[in-house]
């Protein structure tokens, strides 16, 4: 007599992210000083980044998660602006089986973990569209952002405590 196994189940109550979809809520690229900056072999410009996280409640176990990218690109020498990014990326994503006091650092960690990669793409893209070379984000620690973050938030609980 041979012994028969069952196929592995999915366990159901395993915690999970679902993303349901995946979007651009706000994109503007600005090239404000083309032709000038792409023909006269304007140096590598010093690039600043700016990056927050959002996120609201759609439902119990939905939410909607952004993650918003300010990137403006300047000479080195002058100040001028070679190219400006506004870029708003979204998702709706469904948290199964997550308590419920887990919920803010998932969105604020682990969804815009998953939509970085997106969010990289975009902008390399959009940056070589413009007549740049592609720039490409460097990965980013969406754990720093959060912890950072929740500090901000209880100085500043602290600071109306007092007052």
């Amino acid at each position: 007599m041979t012994e028969q196994t069952q196929p592995p189940q999915a366990n159901d109550a395993a915690p999970g992210i679902q993303v349901v979809a995946q979007y651009i809520k706000d994109l503007s690229f600005e090239n404000p000083n083309a032709p000038e900056s792409l023909v006269s072999g304007w140096p590598q410009p010093d690039t600043n980044v700016q990056i927050s996280l959002r996120h609201q409640q759609v439902r119990e176990d939905a939410y909607e998660c952004s993650v918003h990218f300010r990137i403006e690109a300047k000479k080195k020498d002058d100040g001028k602006v070679c190219f400006i990014v506004d870029l708003a990326y979204g998702a709706l994503a469904i948290l199964k089986n997550i308590p419920k006091e887990n919920h803010q650092p998932v969105v604020m960690v682990e969804v815009p973990k998953l939509l970085f990669p997106f969010v990289r793409e975009i902008v390399a893209s959009l940056t070589s569209k413009g007549g740049y070379p592609p720039l490409y984000l460097t990965p980013i620690s969406f754990e720093t952002i959060y912890v950072n973050e929740v500090k901000r938030l209880q100085a500043e609980k602290q600071k109306t405590a007092a007052n």
